[in-house]
């Protein structure tokens, strides 16, 4: 009987000193991985994508969240990289929290779960763009990254972008006396727009009512404009009912 309570004692201080031993082993594999994690996101900062790739695996897949697809390939996560870094500036990942992946024993497996906030410019505006952000970084046994699961609301990122933009302006006064006012003063929309792309359309059944069709509105720009008192005299002078004109904002299909 004694011999029987000693095995077990014997085997169960055993299970006890591989399970410490590969939590450590498992702990200090994270610990690497996050310093691998905070390089792969500093040179996305630096806006360096090679140097982001050489964290990764050659199998390495990409879920972000505005797919629906569980895995995209290098390739198309590579573009997409360097089409962020091409529409922001100044990146920076700030409030960054690091904490271990768990297996499905809900034990540390080496994985990087991280949450933060990522800061920028938006390389056309200029204006501050602040988006949430928490992600899963899974690693091989090489301490590569084989995939990245990322979850952030997609819209932050349109935050003080160019918009287009649609009015749809009733007249007071008849077309002509709006148009020629809207012509001259076309100095004014090219401080806020890109006024080479301004479309006007009249309504075919109602003379006066128009359509303008304006793209790449700096809406920082344009509100400024609007809160000025000159602007709602101007566009009552030249004939606008602004009580009954809409504003839409377009977006793609």
């Amino acid at each position: 009987m004694n011999k029987t309570l000693l095995f077990l004692a014997s085997s169960l201080f055993l299970y006890n000193c591989a399970s410490e031993t590969s939590s450590y082993e498992a702990m200090k594999k994270y610990e690497i991985n996050v310093a691998t994690t905070k390089s792969f996101f500093e040179a996305f900062s630096n806006k360096n994508i090679d140097k982001m790739e050489s964290f990764i695996s050659e199998d390495f897949t990409w879920s972000p969240p505005p797919t629906g697809v569980d895995s995209l390939d290098l390739s198309l996560w590579k573009t997409t990289m360097e089409g962020f870094n091409t529409e922001f500036n100044e990146i920076e990942f700030t409030n960054a929290q690091y904490f271990a992946g768990l297996d499905e024993n809900q034990k540390p497996n080496g994985d990087v779960r991280v949450y933060g906030t990522w800061k920028s410019l938006n390389a056309d505006t200029n204006q501050p763009v602040m988006m949430d952000y928490y992600a899963v970084l899974f690693f091989n046994e090489e301490g590569e990254i084989q995939h990245e699961s990322e979850w952030y609301n997609a819209a932050d990122l349109s935050q003080n972008a160019l918009t287009d933009i649609a009015a749809i302006i009733p007249l007071k006064k008849g077309f002509s006396v709006w148009e020629k006012g809207f012509m001259e003063d076309k100095k004014t929309r090219e401080d806020f727009c890109d006024e080479s792309r301004t479309l006007v359309l009249r309504d075919v059944n109602d003379p006066n009512k128009v359509s303008v069709y304006l793209y790449d509105v700096d809406m920082a720009k344009l509100g400024k404009m609007m809160a000025d008192p000159a602007f709602s005299s101007f566009a009552i002078s030249i004939g606008e009912d602004l009580e009954n004109k809409k504003v839409y904002v377009l977006k793609a299909l």
